[in-house]
């Protein structure tokens, strides 16, 4: 009786190893019938890797545009202070003066004109 097993379980190792390499395997243990919830959980997984994917570029953007508006901060600050530096009439008239041009303030207001 024993050796009526061993010889059972060796032909059934033996054809589930043939199954295996033929391809039957999934027809073999009957998941045919469950076809339907393999495919439904595979569209699951990889819809949910792309929407990991996804998720991870928009970060991605939004950390370099972040970076990018701290640099146009700093950059908007700087030339904000230069330009408050253009207010004074002193600066202007040197700033004239440097590049040559013969512009200067007028020595006495303008006239008023009356109608």
């Amino acid at each position: 009786m024993d050796g009526e097993k061993i010889k059972e379980a060796g032909s059934s190792a033996k054809s589930w190893a043939k199954s295996i390499l033929s391809g039957d395997i999934l027809l073999r243990m009957r998941l045919d019938r469950l076809f339907p919830y393999i495919l439904y959980a595979f569209v699951l997984g990889w819809l949910s890797i792309w929407m990991s994917y996804k998720m991870e570029q928009t970060m991605s953007v939004a950390e370099r545009n972040r970076r990018e508006l701290e640099t146009m901060k700093i950059y908007h600050a700087q030339k904000t202070c230069e330009y408050v530096g253009f207010d004074r009439i002193s600066t202007i008239e040197r700033m004239l003066e440097e590049k040559g041009s013969e512009i200067k303030a007028p020595e006495k207001p303008a006239d008023i004109i009356k109608r």
